[in-house]
């Protein structure tokens, strides 16, 4: 019976250091003494916060000056050419939505699809382009580096704005 007494309160120690919460250790400024609380320690700053798209591309591609204004420029002009595509695709989503709930036939929807996927196919065109111009600007060090930024463009301009994540 004391073994599993024991036992019991070890279980229950390993569970309580378990549920000691994400926000990290912050150098022993923890959880308050198991409070639950937070100590205001762990609260990111504007310092802390997670970068923006732009300053991730910069520090992946270390950029110099003239380069972080071409790129932006870059990126600022794609998202003007997709901010109608991004409307007509919202519209064209709406348009499929409304046909199924009311009923209707492949026939009618297959129209609609097709031009989804149209609408989709343009979008992915200008994230390609505007990845294509950043590339061909930067020195072929800098293009070793440009996987990941490659892997940001997918669905950069589905948002108003293309440096901020939605």
């Amino acid at each position: 019976m004391l073994f599993k007494l024991f036992l019991t309160g070890i279980l229950a120690s390993g569970f309580a250091f378990a549920q000691r919460g994400g926000g990290g250790d912050m150098g022993g400024m923890g959880d308050m003494g198991g409070m639950g609380g937070r100590s205001g320690m762990d609260t990111p700053s504007v310092a802390q916060s997670r970068p923006s798209r732009f300053d991730r591309i910069s520090q992946i591609l270390k950029l110099n000056k003239d380069q972080k204004k071409d790129v932006k420029s870059i990126l600022d002009q794609a998202q003007k050419e997709a901010t109608p595509v991004r409307d007509q695709i919202a519209k064209s989503r709406l348009a499929i939505g409304d046909a199924v709930q009311a009923g209707k036939g492949e026939s009618d929807l297959k129209p609609l699809v097709e031009s989804e996927g149209a609408l989709e196919s343009q979008m992915a065109a200008i994230e390609l382009n505007a990845f294509v111009r950043i590339y061909k600007d930067l020195d072929k060090d800098q293009q070793g580096n440009t996987r990941a930024v490659f892997q940001m463009m997918k669905g950069m301009f589905n948002g108003k704005n293309w440096n901020v994540e939605e």
